[in-house]
Formats: C-alpha cells, structure tokens, sequence
C-alpha cells in the first residue's frame, strides 16, 4: 500500500437547489475498497461540527424519504430542507 496524503483541501459546489456536493479523493475511496453505488451512511455531529462519514457499514439499508410538507411551506422545525441560496 502507498503513502498518501491524509489531508486535502476541496471546494463544496451547489448539487440542485437542496444540496451542496464534496468530491473526496478518488485515490483514497479506492484505497479504502470503496466504488460507485456503495452506500455511505452520514452522522451529523452538531456539538463538535462535523460530519462522520462511515464506508462499507454491513446493516439493512434505511430509506430516506424527502418530508412532505402537505400546501405548506417548510419551517426549521419541519426540515432541515431548504433551498441553498445562490452562490
């Protein structure tokens, strides 16, 4: 296994108008034995301001459904969806 660099710099770019996208190494996803159409599950730690990415976790899949909001338009406490504004 090479040596490679354990820090990277990158640039979050608008993904629709819901989400913004990272693009990791493709070097290190490989490296990890990572490929396309593998799941990753997201843990969003707001105490420490993170997010905890974990790669190749063996459980049953969870579906995750974009919340209904039945004529009215989404509040904070609804979602944590909204639009990105423009950049």
């Amino acid at each position: 296994m090479s040596i490679m660099a354990r820090k990277s710099e990158r640039k979050l770019f608008l993904f629709g108008r819901y989400s913004l996208a990272l693009l990791p190494p493709k070097r290190w996803l490989s490296e990890l034995g990572v490929k396309a159409g593998d799941i990753v599950h997201l843990e969003l730690d707001r105490a420490r301001k993170r997010i905890v990415v974990r790669l190749n976790v063996r459980s049953t899949p969870t579906t995750t459904k974009k919340p209904t909001t039945k004529g009215k338009r989404p509040t904070k406490s609804d979602s944590d969806w909204e639009p990105i504004p423009q950049l």
